[in-house]
């Protein structure tokens, strides 16, 4: 059988939960320091503005075409994206390598909607996607490289949840994904719970540094934050 769904494990509720508090730029600077430093998604911007993006990868791979593995619609119907579809589950992010086809669009409205009612929380395209103008209305964050009107002639989707690669970087099912305006992170599944831990005490201090700023102190006093401000405020 050439189409096999891997089944991803999930984070719990409550890291994801966690998560959500993190900034993409937070959760690459915690994982820099961590030692993984090929995490963030180069190229691959919001489709809107104001996108905020967490949960675990479910990813589709493409291939080049040839004509001789051309699919029909009844066999297109059978393929990786409609059995991925079928094991979305409520917040997962489909990943989708599709082969870097500037001026093709690898997925449109109709599919991308399919996945949102199944209860995505979001899409990434290595690629462009088509149908911005509906696919926009969405309320569900998506990223891609662009946008273009036309079809995708010279790949096809082959395989679901196996290790790819999006913006350069690997993406193996279950890692999960922080979302927002400055671009996509990819965190390793092994790693999400620590990640979650460091973030939100990043995000604390540097809270902190905001404050100590709005109150006057001098840049010099209010950066780089320090650690000690977690068990000491300074203001």
């Amino acid at each position: 059988k050439l189409f096999e769904v891997i089944k991803v494990e999930r984070p719990s509720k409550k890291v994801l939960e966690d998560l959500k508090e993190i900034s993409s730029a937070t959760a690459w600077g915690v994982l820099y320091n961590m030692g993984i430093s090929s995490t963030f998604m180069k190229g691959i911007m919001p489709l809107n503005n104001g996108a905020k993006m967490v949960g675990p990868a479910q990813t589709l791979h493409y291939l080049p075409m040839r004509e001789d593995k051309k699919y029909t619609p009844e066999w297109f119907r059978t393929s990786a994206p409609f059995q991925l579809a079928n094991e979305i589950q409520k917040g997962d992010i489909v990943v989708v390598d599709a082969g870097v086809y500037m001026g093709y669009g690898g997925m449109g409205d109709i599919m991308i909607t399919g996945y949102y009612v199944k209860g995505a929380g979001g899409m990434v395209f290595d690629g462009s996607i088509r149908d911005s103008p509906y696919v926009k209305t969405l309320k569900m964050p998506i990223f891609a490289r662009g946008v273009q009107p036309s079809i995708t002639p010279h790949v096809m989707p082959v395989v679901a949840n196996v290790m790819i690669q999006c913006g350069g970087v690997l993406v193996v099912p279950g890692d999960v994904l922080i979302g927002d305006d400055d671009g996509v992170v990819v965190i390793p599944k092994e790693l999400v719970e620590e990640v979650a831990k460091r973030g939100l005490e990043r995000e604390k201090i540097e809270m902190y540094a905001r404050k100590l700023l709005e109150a006057g102190r001098p840049l010099s006093e209010a950066y780089p934050p320090k650690p000690e401000w977690l068990t000491k405020p300074p203001i």
